[in-house]
């Protein structure tokens, strides 16, 4: 079931600044847990597993557990970036201890995913929270701890609130293509490229907004048959999934 943020542990392990010139890979040693790469300087590319994600000052990426990540940089460049080193626990069935989350959890909103973030103020936290972490104080490396988890903060809150209405009119957007080519093969692929949102976060936002999967909603309006697209907006199907307040007027 997914959890809340407010359920995961974020528990920093590990933060250091790192340099990639070449073909280089960043941190395997790290593998086992998520690792968050921020760029301060230079440009290149991330290869993670069969991704390319380019990178530039400023872009944070979270890396999953298990994947492989090389930084690839041409020659007349340099990437400078800080690498951190983290677990995602939550709480076990029993509530008696905690188990870390599953390779590509849901709740992690960057997970996989490149995110533009302002330089100077990434870079401030970056070393910060690499500072507090290298002290001989247990004091400053447990702000370290609160410092990074402001960070996480700071980045998730940035991906989920920036765009709220872009978001919604790109699902409508979607849900209207649907409508219309339902009929057709209708691939995630092509949704995805088309709203500009990753495949991944496309059907995670899909089902939270219309209460099914793109999959559902096409085979739905498959069984519905052949009507113009604009009734069904009104149909049965559009009441049981998209008129909250119509069922509530039907149940009430």
């Amino acid at each position: 079931m997914p959890r809340g943020l407010d359920e995961i542990w974020f528990k920093l392990r590990d933060a250091a600044p790192f340099g990639a010139a070449g073909l280089t890979p960043v941190r395997p040693e790290w593998q086992s847990d998520f690792r968050l790469v921020a760029v301060t300087g230079g440009q290149g590319m991330l290869a993670a597993g069969d991704r390319a994600v380019p990178l530039r000052s400023g872009v944070v990426y979270i890396s999953p557990p298990g994947e492989n990540l090389r930084a690839d940089v041409a020659s007349a460049y340099r990437l400078e970036m800080y690498v951190f080193r983290f677990q995602a626990l939550t709480p076990d069935e029993t509530d008696s201890g905690a188990v870390p989350l599953p390779r590509h959890a849901p709740e992690i909103p960057l997970s996989g995913e490149p995110l533009p973030y302002p330089a100077t103020a990434l870079v401030s936290l970056c070393k910060t929270v690499c500072a507090c972490r290298s002290s001989l104080d247990p004091l400053e490396r447990f702000r370290g701890q609160t410092v990074f988890e402001d960070l996480l903060h700071r980045l998730f809150k940035e991906a989920l609130s920036g765009s709220e209405q872009q978001l919604d009119a790109a699902l409508e957007t979607v849900r209207t293509y649907i409508e219309q080519h339902y009929e057709k093969e209708v691939t995630v692929k092509r949704l995805a490229e088309m709203s500009r949102i990753s495949p991944r976060h496309l059907m995670r936002l899909f089902k939270e907004s219309y209460g099914m999967t793109i999959g559902e909603y096409t085979k739905e309006l498959r069984r519905a048959g052949k009507r113009p697209a604009g009734m069904l907006a009104r149909s049965a199907l559009a009441e049981r999934y998209l008129l909250p307040e119509a069922a509530g007027h039907r149940f009430g």
